[in-house]
């Protein structure tokens, strides 16, 4: 499976709020309906965190036009967008269990010592997050 992580910066929570439901409608039925999943995460008052999975890299390639027209019909709803994207190594809930059994092949090379992987990207992205804000902050103060 093919992760594709999307961090976004709204100007305030109101756009934020849109943009979310947005993302939810897009899920339904929109570019990002062919996803396994989707799950969008705040991470500030104005900043989204999506991690969507899709089955392969030909699903993840098969929306990348239809999400550009996504975002440009969204102009001034976001300060700031941008894009991770790879292999999903590691999937699962507490107790060892697959999250999503059944549902799609997994790859044979999971391991459990993988498990905190996906959570150790989205804690380092924040990070990032967090002093990009704080170095935007400052070249504003200096104008």
């Amino acid at each position: 499976m093919i992760a594709r992580i999307i961090m976004s910066e709204h100007p305030d929570e109101k756009d934020l709020k849109l943009f979310a439901s947005d993302h939810k409608d897009a899920v339904k039925g929109g570019f990002l309906a062919n996803t396994k999943f989707s799950i969008s995460v705040q991470t500030s008052p104005t900043s989204l965190l999506v991690i969507s999975g899709y089955e392969n890299q030909n699903s993840a390639d098969s929306n990348l036009e239809a999400r550009q027209n996504w975002f440009d019909e969204r102009k001034g709803k976001y300060i700031d967008t941008f894009y991770y994207e790879g292999e999903i190594k590691t999937m699962m809930k507490g107790g060892g269990k697959h999250l999503l059994d059944g549902q799609v092949e997994l790859s044979s090379n999971l391991e459990a010592s993988q498990s905190d992987l996906i959570a150790g990207e989205v804690r380092d992205l924040r990070k990032e997050v967090s002093e990009l804000k704080e170095m935007i902050k400052l070249l504003i103060q200096n104008e």
